[in-house]
């Protein structure tokens, strides 16, 4: 009696338990990316949108509110040849750079989210959270004809001893993604959505690019040719820019963008109660 006292009062603690642990989607994003910032002319270059994907998993705590994680794998990119700006072409700047972005959101279920009931099939949400993502900007060098990695250049005398308060950009940071999305459920065990989302970065280095020029010949005798070649986007009518004349805008971080079709499978099994 009292053994079979005890299993019954442990199913009774657990059994929620165990379930609220299957409250679960697991799934998949396919998407695109881009960015913001010193190569973009306006808001967003049409012409440097990226393909983007990655895995999900999200724990539905209750119809209205849910906690998400990502890891999402992406491209930015941006040119100058892009610009209708006479002096952003002469700059002659570019780059690309994978985005890793792995982060914890949470999302508001504006109408309210349950897969298994009628009135909850579909639901607007908000999302907000925290992300850690790796970034490394490649420029296309024509003399060699390959894309080098800037960042080791310091193209903007970052580790020359005049230039000594510059220093080199972390290649992993921070960043705060929030955006808006659209989730339905086409069934009891499987999901459809839409999702655009911003983040919001702590750094102007997404493409290599801040502050202002160098003197160009020391930058050479310091970092090598590589390095004041591309600093001068391979222009030599830049080579006579020094540290009076600005090369980005140091008073503007940069942003990049993440979105696209999510589908996801609910493990829900049909014994627990739906939330």
């Amino acid at each position: 009696m009292t053994k079979k006292f005890t299993i019954i009062c442990l199913g009774v603690l657990f059994t929620p338990l165990f379930c609220f642990s299957q409250l679960w989607e697991v799934g998949v994003m396919l998407g695109a990316s881009a960015y913001n910032g010193e190569l973009t002319p306006g808001l967003l270059d049409t012409k440097q949108i990226n393909p983007a994907g990655g895995v999900i998993i999200r724990a539905n705590i209750n119809k209205y509110f849910t906690v998400k994680g990502n890891v999402y794998y992406g491209q930015i990119s941006g040119d100058d040849k892009d610009a209708t700006d006479p002096s952003a072409r002469q700059r002659n700047l570019n780059f690309k750079s994978h985005i890793l972005d792995i982060s914890v959101n949470g999302e508001i279920n504006l109408t309210g989210f349950d897969p298994a009931k009628k009135d909850y099939k579909t639901s607007p949400y908000l999302f907000l959270g925290i992300a850690v993502f790796n970034f490394d900007p490649l420029g296309y060098d024509p003399v060699s004809g390959s894309w080098v990695r800037l960042q080791p250049l310091g193209t903007e005398g970052q580790g020359t001893p005049r230039y000594n308060v510059r220093t080199k950009y972390a290649l992993t940071q921070i960043s705060v993604p929030f955006g808006i999305g659209l989730k339905h459920s086409l069934s009891e065990h499987w999901n459809i959505g839409l999702e655009f989302g911003l983040r919001k970065t702590f750094t102007d280095y997404l493409d290599d690019i801040s502050s202002t020029y160098v003197d160009n010949k020391y930058l050479s005798q310091f970092s090598g040719a590589l390095a004041a070649r591309m600093a001068i986007g391979n222009n030599p009518a830049n080579a006579a820019y020094g540290d009076n004349v600005l090369r980005g805008d140091p008073n503007s971080d940069d942003w990049y963008m993440m979105g696209g079709i999510i589908i996801s499978y609910n493990i829900l099994p049909p014994y627990c109660p739906h939330f």
